[in-house]
C-alpha cells in the first residue's frame, strides 16, 4: 500500500537542519570527463578532410595534365601528318620523269653516249690547286694508290707552304 508524502514538519525541518550544519558544505567542482574520445573523433575528422581535399586536388591535377597529354598527342599527330605530305612532295619533285619533264622544258635533250672522260690526275690535282676547293665533289678524288704514297706525294707538293 501507497502512502502519500507529507510535508515535513518544522520540528523535523529544524533537526535536518541542525544535522546538516555538521556536514561540511557541498560544492560544485568540474569533473575531469573524458576529453580523449571527443578529441580522437576531431582528429580523425580532420585527417578525412584533409584526405578528401587532397584527393580533389589530386584528380583535379591528373586530369589538367591528361588534357596536356591529348593537346599534345594530338600536335605530333598532326605533326606526323605534315611530314608524311612533305614526305611525299619530296618525292613527287625528285622523280625521275618529273625531272625528264623539266628538262625538256629548258630545252635540254638527252645524251646519245654514255662514255666517261679519263682525266690525268696531275692535271686534276693541279686544277683543284689552281681554283680551289670549290664544294665537297672536288674533293673526292679517287687515285688507286698506296695511302703512304699519297702521304709523301702531299708533303713533297706542299714542302715549301705553311
Amino acid at each position: 500500500m501507497a502512502v502519500p508524502i507529507r510535508k515535513q514538519s518544522t520540528a523535523a525541518r529544524v533537526s535536518a537542519g541542525s544535522a546538516q550544519s555538521k556536514k561540511p558544505a557541498l560544492t560544485l567542482v568540474a569533473s575531469r570527463g573524458r576529453r580523449w574520445p571527443a578529441a580522437l573523433g576531431g582528429f580523425a575528422l580532420l585527417v578525412v578532410l584533409a584526405g578528401m581535399l587532397g584527393a580533389a586536388v589530386f584528380h583535379t591535377q591528373l586530369a589538367e595534365r591528361q588534357l596536356k597529354i591529348g593537346e599534345l598527342e594530338r600536335s605530333v599527330n598532326d605533326e606526323r601528318e605534315r611530314f608524311d605530305e612533305l614526305r611525299y612532295r619530296r618525292a613527287e619533285l625528285r622523280s625521275p620523269v618529273r625531272l625528264a619533264g623539266a628538262a625538256g622544258d629548258l630545252g635540254m635533250v638527252r645524251g646519245d653516249t654514255g662514255t666517261f672522260a679519263e682525266l690525268d690526275s696531275w692535271a686534276t690535282a693541279r686544277q683543284l690547286a689552281a681554283a680551289g676547293v670549290i664544294d665537297d665533289a672536288s674533293r673526292q678524288v679517287i687515285i688507286n694508290t698506296d695511302p703512304l704514297q699519297q702521304f709523301s706525294d702531299v708533303k713533297r707538293v706542299s714542302a715549301g707552304q705553311p
